[in-house]
């Protein structure tokens, strides 16, 4: 006993040893971290910011041509002021930006304009609200309060951007941060680390000169898995703070996974303890009765795996975010219908859930449900509608048309429930850490494409290299089984993006991508009579995103040939 005593005497000491030399290390380092900013009294005394930014970019790499890298502009430019009143532990944050998108988002956003003012306010009481604009509906429309989803979003972003604040708050909890190194394997840098366990934020900071490099936060991406998202800071100059002067980075960038540069901004001016009008930071929600009830009152920071915050990020920096899925649509608003009602194929279906402005492809084989994409929050409705519309069935195949969130965003769920994720084998690599639970990926390419069939459907997937859209982009068709009745007017072709099926030309698809579709359905041997249903579009047929492709054809000038007596895959 009495040596067991003594173990755990020495034990316990040599933890609290241990612990002792983290903090000591730690304290060290973000000591050289104050100061080369300069220091403690000069950084205390900056009580306000004004930044101002006349270079703005961001991207989307989730809406990008490529699989690897972001080469899809959202804003081209913007000019921006974040304004800034620090407290003891909470500041305000106020951020009046005026951008322009990129004319790929011409299709949602028809200016191409974006203007809004926007106040935060941290700790306790927390809150967001744009006082201008912000609304993805109508511009001219104050949006309000954000939501709680947005409202964690927008807080996080600011807190973690604001990078004094964050020295300051590491430096009042000098005794919790531990000390580690980060390894950046792309430029083969090392980065001492501290990071504060409360705030989930890790600082990394540069050798030798001792400034901030950057911020980390860890989250949760529904595509690429655990991830890291890094507010970056370069380029620091100094501002004068009375006599002395701070440290301030010129560029700030936000870097995911190591690799993605997502926003892009440059600080031309930045000004300390500016003099600001009474009221500059307080929420004006809107009084515009168009606006939404949700916008007139506050809504406290909430996130979940639900909606991480990798997905607010993602559809709000594009303009796309209209709140949480799941509290507008359930199984009840599932709508779905064979695409030939009385036909002999009522296997094919078409379907969307809430608003018919995203529809989705059901094939109901034998011996499973095949559903072509996965846009996110769809799992548990349509897994609960299928239980109750095909009971005995689930859902056993997931295609992805390409690797854009919308279209991909709720895949890991499918995935996680054990069905086969369809995708050509360019886009392996892309889905390889979607989901912790262990999966199952069937490929296919332009010589071998993917086809499923049974006695009274077939269906078959097409990708080709240098396709348009996404460097994964494929097209799909379903049909009724091979037989001497086969009925050429049963031939479902779902395209995703490339064709948005619509009563003429106009910004919903793009004509002179769909050639190369067209090139390619002539190829495989799709008949004029065929169908085409868009996940999105506006006709008024079927569910609202279908038309003949002999119509879609002749809209885009394209000379699409009669059919032949023989149908190529029968």
């Amino acid at each position: 006993m009495k040596l067991l005593c003594s173990w755990s005497l020495l034990t316990s000491s040599a933890l609290a040893t241990a612990s002792a030399q983290e903090n000591a290390n730690a304290s060290t380092l973000l000591s050289r971290v104050i100061d080369a900013l300069g220091g403690t009294k000069v950084i205390e005394n900056v009580h306000g910011l004004s930044v101002e930014a006349s270079v703005f970019r961001s991207q989307s790499p989730q809406q990008s041509y490529s699989l690897v890298s972001t080469d899809q502009l959202v804003a081209t430019t913007a000019k921006q002021t974040i304004s800034y009143a620090f407290g003891n532990d909470t500041f305000q944050q106020r951020t009046d930006r005026s951008q322009t998108y990129d004319d790929y988002w011409r299709y949602a956003h028809r200016s191409l304009k974006l203007d809004f003012c926007l106040v935060i306010q941290t700790g306790s009481n927390a809150s967001v609200c744009f006082n201008r604009g912000g609304s993805p509906l109508d511009g001219a429309v104050p949006f309000g309060y954000a939501d709680r989803y947005l409202t964690d979003y927008l807080l996080h972003v600011a807190q973690q951007t604001a990078i004094l604040d964050v020295v300051r708050k590491f430096n009042t909890s000098r005794r919790s941060l531990t000390v580690s190194n980060t390894h950046d394997a792309e430029s083969n840098t090392n980065f001492p680390t501290l990071t504060h366990h409360s705030l989930n934020l890790e600082l990394l900071i540069t050798n030798g000169t001792w400034l901030p490099y950057a911020v980390r936060s860890r989250e949760k991406h529904n595509v690429w898995g655990l991830s890291t998202s890094d507010a970056v800071f370069s380029n620091f100059t100094n501002v004068a703070v009375g006599d002395s002067y701070v440290k301030f980075p010129s560029r700030i960038q936000t870097i995911y996974n190591g690799r993605y540069v997502l926003e892009d901004y440059v600080n031309d001016k930045v000004t300390v303890n500016p003099e600001f009008p009474s009221g500059f930071f307080d929420a004006v929600p809107p009084t515009n009765p168009a606006a939404p009830p949700a916008s007139f009152h506050r809504h406290p920071p909430h996130t979940d795996e639900e909606y991480p915050r990798s997905e607010v990020h993602e559809f709000y920096e594009s303009g796309l975010w209209f709140g949480p899925f799941g509290d507008k649509n359930n199984v009840s608003t599932v709508v779905a219908k064979p695409v030939f009602p009385g036909g002999s194929v009522p296997q094919i279906i078409n379907l969307y859930v809430g608003e018919p402005n995203y529809v989705q492809l059901l094939v109901d084989f034998e011996d499973g449900i095949l559903l072509v994409d996965a846009p996110p929050h769809r799992f548990k409705i349509l897994s609960e509608w299928v239980k109750k519309n095909i009971p005995g069935k689930k859902i056993t195949h997931v295609v992805a048309s390409h690797h854009h969130r919308d279209h991909t965003g709720g895949i890991g769920e499918f995935l996680a429930d054990g069905a086969i994720l369809i995708v050509p084998e360019v886009a392996r690599n892309f889905y390889s850490k979607t989901t912790n639970a262990t999966f199952t990926i069937q490929t296919y390419t332009e010589h071998k494409p993917f086809v499923k069939k049974d006695k009274n459907v077939q269906f078959m997937s097409f990708w080709a290299d240098n396709n348009p859209h996404a460097q994964d982009w494929v097209w799909s068709l379903a049909a009724p089984a091979c037989s001497s009745s086969f009925n050429r007017s049963e031939v479902v072709i779902f395209n995703t993006d490339v064709i948005n099926p619509s009563p003429g030309p106009n910004v919903m698809w793009d004509t002179s991508e769909s050639i190369d579709f067209f090139h390619s359905a002539v190829k495989q041997g799709v008949p004029i009579e065929a169908t085409l249903v868009g996940a999105h579009g506006h006709t008024p047929y079927g569910l609202g995103t279908q038309d003949s492709i002999a119509h879609l054809a002749a809209i885009a000038g394209f000379p699409y040939p009669a059919s032949s007596n023989k149908v190529k895959w029968c």
